[in-house]
């Protein structure tokens, strides 16, 4: 079968002043395999308003309200000990995203 590369959504947003680019790409082959590609722009924990919380890999809107309703954090450590709900597994996912300002 012919392989097909198309793009499958680009978005673009301006979010609280910061910009974020969101982009995916489909391969396909056929109907049955896609591959997605994200990049997920770096929040700055203390500052970032839920929208741009719930960016991060694993992050929702409840865990998103606890982060904002413990801030300030002075790093990793201390996120994950004030919000129930980000231990090392969650941490490990949005550690390469997390700023500390």
């Amino acid at each position: 079968m012919r392989k097909f590369t198309r793009l499958v959504m680009v978005a673009l947003a301006v979010v609280g002043g910061s910009f974020m680019a969101l982009a995916a790409s489909g391969n396909t082959a056929g109907a049955s395999k896609t591959t997605m590609s994200m990049k997920i722009a770096p929040v700055h924990i203390n500052t970032a308003t839920l929208a741009q919380l719930e960016t991060l890999p694993g992050i929702g809107p409840k865990l998103a309200q606890e982060i904002i309703k413990h801030r300030p954090y002075k790093n990793g450590q201390e996120l994950q000990s004030k919000v129930k709900g980000i231990g090392p597994a969650v941490w490990k996912k949005i550690a390469p995203y997390v700023l500390f300002n």
